[in-house]
């Protein structure tokens, strides 16, 4: 249980409060970039038009086929990213950009999480300041001493063609020493939308974002 809760810990932490909404937007950037290495770092990203993303954790031996395995960012263009790699073996994946609106690139990113590369986090690049912006985690997956967390997420614009996003969170609880205990696991679901200059956390009330989650997600994923 230690592990999970610190998970939790470290999700509700990493939500700011801004102008009255919750905003699960990371402050950490980078001083500004040259172009030719930001260039480079976005031609390993492949672009997506699609108005509707699904993101979902897939790690292990199914990593070959998973959509998100995406193209390893070389070493030396790791310090545009606003990411820390002191714990990790520098094994960092660019998968998809795209426009979160004019001024905004959106970076699918996979990047390493409690024991292997499974976290898939998306980054921002603002063109007027050149800056990369880490915003959210939008996937991962991984499993301990009976604790589990599955988290994956949806990306989909609405009527107004903002870039809206919904993440589901699995956790699963159970004990390993005693079988008789009962298995625990709940779902978290977390709203949030793009504001032009970051990601606001819209609402965090699972029981209301289910419905929403059920009316997004194809039927398999009910």
């Amino acid at each position: 249980m230690k592990y999970l809760a610190f998970i939790l810990f470290l999700g509700l932490t990493a939500c700011q409060f801004s102008s009255g909404k919750q905003s699960v937007t990371t402050t950490n950037t980078r001083d500004s970039v040259s172009s030719p290495d930001i260039n480079r770092l976005l031609e390993l990203y492949k672009t997506f038009n699609s108005d509707t993303l699904e993101i979902d954790s897939k790690p292990g031996e199914e990593v070959r086929h998973w959509k998100y395995r995406g193209t390893l960012i070389d070493s030396s263009l790791l310090h545009l990213l606003p990411v820390s790699t002191d714990r990790y073996e520098p094994f960092f994946y660019a998968c998809y950009k795209f426009d979160l609106d004019a001024n905004t690139v959106g970076l699918i990113t996979r990047t390493p999480s409690e024991y292997e590369s499974s976290s898939v986090k998306l980054f921002a690049w603002h063109k007027k300041t050149n800056v990369i912006t880490l915003e959210t985690e939008l996937a991962d997956s991984w499993g301990d001493a009976g604790d589990a967390v599955n988290k994956s997420s949806w990306l989909y614009r609405n009527q107004q063609r903002d870039w809206m996003g919904l993440i589901e969170q699995l956790n699963h609880s159970e004990s390993i020493d005693d079988t008789t205990l009962p298995i625990s696991e709940t779902y978290d679901y977390y709203h949030f939308k793009w504001n032009g200059n970051r990601i606001d956390t819209i609402s965090t009330d699972s029981s209301a974002l289910v419905e929403i989650h059920n009316q997004i997600a194809p039927p398999e994923k009910k």
